[in-house]
């Protein structure tokens, strides 16, 4: 079963600072996002943006694939490329 969300974050922050005050909150979310993608998650905006959707559109695989597969392909893609296109 994979580790809760909560708990990757968690377990994120408390590694990035072990200060009692002036806590470094930068380096704790760069830590959090780091837990993250080290558990193969990825933080994406819920509506993606027109850029993404343009770039995922010139990237559609070509051939016949059974809609599963192209879900998961086009998925994959916009996910792996979403922080290009978000500031």
């Amino acid at each position: 079963m994979p580790q809760p969300i909560v708990e990757i974050i968690a377990k994120s922050i408390k590694d990035a600072d072990k200060t009692f005050f002036n806590e470094d909150y930068i380096k704790q979310a760069k830590s959090v996002v780091e837990g993250l993608r080290r558990a193969g998650l990825e933080v994406v905006p819920v509506k993606p943006p027109d850029e993404l959707v343009t770039y995922a559109s010139e990237n559609i695989p070509m051939g016949r694939l059974r809609p599963t597969d192209f879900i998961r392909t086009m998925y994959s893609v916009m996910v792996a490329n979403a922080r290009k296109f978000v500031s």
